[in-house]
């Protein structure tokens, strides 16, 4: 009869086996054999922990660029500090940077346009955490860690937005007040964002802006 438990312990009697053949093989190499062997395993392991030394535990991303007053979009061409709801930029390795007037606009761009627009350095978007709705300050958060609020009854500039937040219990206070559900930066689909920018929901702007 098989028994689930003896994988593992079928697995502790090989390696004991192999471990019991590798001291016994050592064992019948010649001194000078024995000190190459050492000296080897130091340098790999010096090496291996000089690597883990050097290498940077978080990637560096450039901050995020101010919006200023001819701050304008790249898809709409609308000037961002204009409008209210949550905003977006994104800044790819040439330096070069685009904001977006809505955060769904930035979604747009990288699910929906060419391939070369899907491979930025680093995305932002403003916490709408104890933000202003009408003239967000810029807090900026890296937009692949930020939650985003679909569905609720608030307004960004083109219609129905995806609200971003630093933090699920951020988005959580919004959504009893205002509704929708939270989403992690991964868990949008492109028939989210086609439902957001439907040109339809422009006739929604203005409604619950206040």
């Amino acid at each position: 009869m098989f028994f689930p438990f003896s994988i593992p312990l079928l697995n502790i009697f090989y390696l004991r086996r192999g471990f019991l053949y590798a001291r016994k093989t050592i064992k019948g190499v010649k001194m000078h054999n024995k000190k190459f062997f050492f000296i080897l395993f130091f340098i790999l392991a010096s090496s291996s922990a000089l690597l883990t030394a050097c290498s940077p535990n978080k990637a560096k991303f450039p901050p995020p660029r101010k919006i200023t007053s001819t701050t304008t979009s790249k898809l709409c061409g609308m000037f961002l500090k204009q409008y209210p709801g949550p905003e977006a930029q994104i800044i790819y390795r040439n330096g070069k940077t685009y904001f977006f007037c809505d955060t769904v606009e930035l979604f747009e761009w990288i699910h929906l346009k060419s391939v070369a627009a899907r491979v930025p350095l680093v995305m932002y978007v403003q916490d709408m955490t104890d933000n202003s709705w009408r003239h967000p300050e810029d807090r900026f958060i890296n937009a692949e860690k930020a939650y985003y609020v679909i569905g609720s009854k608030r307004m960004g500039c083109m219609g129905p937005t995806f609200v971003s937040f630093s933090s699920r219990k951020a988005a959580g206070r919004f959504i009893k007040k205002y509704g929708g559900k939270a989403y992690k930066f991964h868990e949008i689909t492109v028939k989210m964002i086609n439902k957001a920018a439907n040109p339809a929901n422009m006739k929604m702007k203005f409604k619950n802006m206040g």
